[in-house]
Order: C-alpha cells, then sequence, then structure tokens
C-alpha cells in the first residue's frame, strides 16, 4: 500500500502583496473578483507560482464606491481598515485593494461569511497587522 504524509498546514504567515487585480469569478463568469498575489516571506511555497492566492468576489450589488454591509468584501475592507486607518479615507473599492500593493502583512487564516446552502464559510488571508522590515509598523 501507498504510504501517505499528512499535509502540512499553516494558520499564519508573513507576506508581501505583489499585485491585486480584478479578474472574471471561476464561478460566475458574469461577476468579478479581487485577485490578491501574496510572496510569503517566512514560509515556503512549493505551487507553481511559489505564491499565497486569496480570490475576494465582487457582489453584483456593489457599486464602485460601496458594497453590502456584511458581505464578504465588506468584511475584507473592515480587516484592511483595522490593519492601516488611511484605508478609511479612501472613497473607491479599488483604491482600497490597490493599497495594499507592495505592502507587507502577517496575514491570518480566518473565514468571511456565513455558511450557506450546507456549505462552510471560505477560509481568506486576512491581513492582520501591517509590518514593515519584519517588524509591526508604527503607527
Amino acid at each position: 500500500m501507498v504510504s501517505r504524509t499528512e499535509a502540512k498546514t499553516f494558520e499564519e504567515f508573513s507576506g508581501k502583496v505583489l499585485d491585486v487585480t480584478i479578474e472574471p469569478s471561476t464561478l460566475n463568469p458574469e461577476e468579478d473578483q479581487y485577485h490578491i498575489q501574496i510572496k510569503p516571506l517566512d514560509i515556503e511555497i512549493k505551487g507553481r507560482t511559489g505564491l499565497m492566492h486569496d480570490w475576494i468576489r465582487i457582489p453584483p450589488t456593489a457599486t464602485a464606491e460601496s458594497v453590502p454591509e456584511g458581505s464578504v468584501i465588506d468584511l475584507y475592507i473592515r480587516e484592511l481598515e483595522a490593519c492601516d486607518k488611511k484605508v478609511k479615507a479612501l472613497d473607491m473599492v479599488n483604491q482600497v485593494f490597490l493599497s495594499m500593493k507592495g505592502k507587507t502583512f502577517k496575514f491570518v487564516k480566518g473565514k468571511l461569511g456565513k455558511a450557506f446552502d450546507g456549505k462552510q464559510a471560505a477560509d481568506h488571508w486576512l491581513p492582520r497587522t501591517e509590518l514593515e522590515n519584519g517588524s509591526v509598523k508604527a503607527k
């Protein structure tokens, strides 16, 4: 019998956001999503890109300036606002996401949203603390 090893998982990592783009959703091509690409600094990713990826769906009721309260995108923006108070001053949703680009954060695994139709809420990599040179950034 083939032996199996337990998958190695982790709950947090430090990483630099290399890019944030908008692309069509793979679940519903008529909807868009933010694709966040993160270069881990304290763990090694063996995948094709060597990057961590996260996708935040843009609900059909969202506009350039607003998101539905309590939605996954709203909860993600709240996480960003907690990391960087300057994010609260931004008026456009895309400005909020693009503000991450080039910054380094401590990311933690967390669920956003609620279980729906018998499916658990998806895990996302949430920016918890902005870092500067490997240390918590002075605010």
